[in-house]
């Protein structure tokens, strides 16, 4: 059974005159004749009763008219959605990122533009440490990543792309006796309980902190370790410690943590994009180019 041979029929059906749908087809009337006959006896069933040499649906053909109807529309849907795919205007995204890359506004404002560009490209998201989301990529269980540079090894198969460059805030307990000045340098703090995120070595804010507490002359005293960035600013709320945060952070607004500049001259926290070299889908390239675009012009 063919798709010419069902809409053939379904034009049969609509003019229920033989030489009408052949004319309406450009093909021969015997041709199409003998095609609804070879089509009936497919099926086993008589679509068409011919009683008085008038052209009329059996309620067989009537029933199997309406299903035709719609398994044509489907086809043609498939067909549509499939082109709109190859064009990378529909699918989904698989966006994997640290907790901290949602603080800044910027990365939320280009999957805004995302979306208002490509609708129906829809974006999964999957919060993650660094060491999980690099594994995700190499092994396509997603698709990009928003990560904290720097990766160490853990990228090495992997692209890069920075997006953007943020400062670093001293994070501190509200009742610190350091909490009402205006800026501190890191040494003051060198004997203080410092909270820091359990990221591999060389890799993402732990380095970023420890790289700048070498340059401040002192090493650290690690009394907690967190997560992720969210976990580590309520531990600092809790009295258990000072932090190293990225200056967004600050977006989080707990009652009992003040955020101070540092005054030391430290590099600024990177983000980056992370994704496979061998992109397997258009809706993940122009998902990377729109994102790349979107950080050069910010």
């Amino acid at each position: 059974m063919h798709l010419r041979q069902l809409s053939n029929f379904v034009v049969v059906a609509q003019e229920l005159h033989m030489h009408r749908a052949a004319e309406r087809l450009n093909m021969a009337q015997p041709a199409l004749s003998q095609q609804i006959k070879s089509l009936e006896e497919r099926l086993g069933v008589t679509l068409f009763s011919r009683a008085n040499r008038r052209l009329t649906l059996t309620a067989a053909g009537d029933a199997f008219l309406q299903k035709t109807r719609v398994a044509l529309a489907m086809i043609d849907q498939a067909v549509l959605e499939a082109q709109r795919t190859a064009r990378g205007e529909q699918g989904v995204l698989n966006l994997g990122y640290v907790s901290s890359a949602m603080f800044n506004d910027r990365l939320p404002a280009m999957l805004r533009q995302l979306r208002a560009r490509w609708p129906d490209i829809q974006v999964s998201l999957t919060s993650g440490d660094v060491q999980t989301l690099c594994d995700a990529v190499q092994s396509y269980r997603i698709d990009v990543a928003i990560l904290r540079a720097p990766l160490a090894t853990l990228a090495d198969a992997l692209a890069v792309h920075p997006l953007l460059r943020e400062k670093t805030r001293l994070a501190l307990y509200s009742q610190h006796p350091l909490a009402n000045a205006a800026s501190l340098n890191l040494a003051s703090l060198k004997n203080e309980s410092w909270i820091s995120l359990r990221d591999p070595g060389g890799v993402g804010l732990e380095h970023h902190f420890q790289h700048a507490c070498k340059q401040a002359g002192f090493t650290p005293q690690i009394a907690q370790y967190a997560s992720d960035v969210s976990t580590l600013v309520s531990l600092v709320a809790a009295g258990l410690g000072v932090a190293l945060v990225p200056a967004s952070a600050d977006a989080m607004r707990l009652e009992n943590v003040v955020y101070l500049d540092v005054l030391d001259r430290l590099e600024e926290s990177e983000l980056c994009m992370v994704y496979h070299p061998l992109i397997r889908s258009e809706v993940v390239k122009k998902s990377i180019a729109l994102l790349r675009n979107a950080a050069v012009n910010a």
